[in-house]
């Protein structure tokens, strides 16, 4: 009778673990899955909005306005997968785990900050997106960080609608979230001297001659400053400074 009842209970516990061990499994599929769905989701919007992206010769944006009209303009920087619509919001929550379409996504969207000038004829205009694995969004900025690609890759385009502007690379960085000189727009054009050298100071790279000519002439420039999570430090951020001439 002990016999029997010892190996019902070993069949029992069997069972068990196989259907343990089936469930880990099953769990670690779906993890896989899922985390595969959330970096493929931007790559499948990025396709289908490449299908309205402007013209850079005489970009309209009537397409894209359609789809959503807080579509502010369109970014790409030479050598990265960051070919992407900028969205801005009525605060700097709403685009964070919203696509371009209005729908909830994990990635978010890439959208200008709330206190910028959303024609971007301003001084400083600041763009922020997630850092994402694959080349999504943001990812690409970390690049910069690289001194040899910093060196042979300068340039890009910023679209707006009916204008196209030319980006020229002017320095990349770490900082913290906390930095107000470089995430609180007002702050910097308040203080536009000590703006300056808080990029001088803690960028890791600038191109010096470009950094001349818009420290001689900063009313002719337009800073685009472009910003990521870093992946090492949770607190530390990674920016990435363009200029170009919003005035001509």
């Amino acid at each position: 009778m002990n016999r029997m009842l010892l190996k019902l209970l070993n069949k029992i516990l069997n069972t068990a673990i196989v259907l343990v061990l089936l469930v880990t499994a099953l769990y670690s599929f779906y993890c896989i899955w899922d985390n595969n769905s959330i970096y493929d989701a931007p790559a499948e919007l990025q396709k289908e909005l490449k299908s309205q992206r402007p013209d850079e010769r005489s970009p309209s944006f009537e397409e894209l306005l359609k789809v959503n009209p807080d579509v502010a303009a369109w970014v790409t920087l030479e050598g990265t997968q960051i070919d992407d619509p900028i969205v801005q919001g009525e605060d700097n929550q709403e685009y964070l785990n919203k696509n371009v379409y209005g729908e909830y996504a994990l990635a978010g969207s890439l959208f200008l900050d709330s206190r910028c000038d959303r024609t971007f004829q301003g001084s400083y205009q600041l763009v922020y997106g997630h850092h994402m694995e694959k080349h999504r969004m943001f990812g690409d900025l970390d690049l910069y960080l690289d001194p040899q690609f910093f060196e042979s890759h300068t340039t890009g385009t910023l679209m707006v609608p009916g204008r196209t502007y030319s980006l020229q690379i002017l320095a990349s960085m770490r900082t913290e979230e906390s930095d107000h000189f470089i995430f609180d727009p007002e702050h910097c054009l308040s203080e536009p001297e000590s703006f300056r050298q808080e990029i001088l100071s803690k960028s890791e790279y600038i191109h010096e001659e470009l950094w001349r000519k818009w420290e001689q002439e900063p009313e002719k420039y337009s800073v685009l400053a472009l910003s990521t999570c870093s992946s090492e430090k949770e607190e530390e951020r990674i920016v990435v400074f363009a200029v170009y001439k919003s005035g001509e």
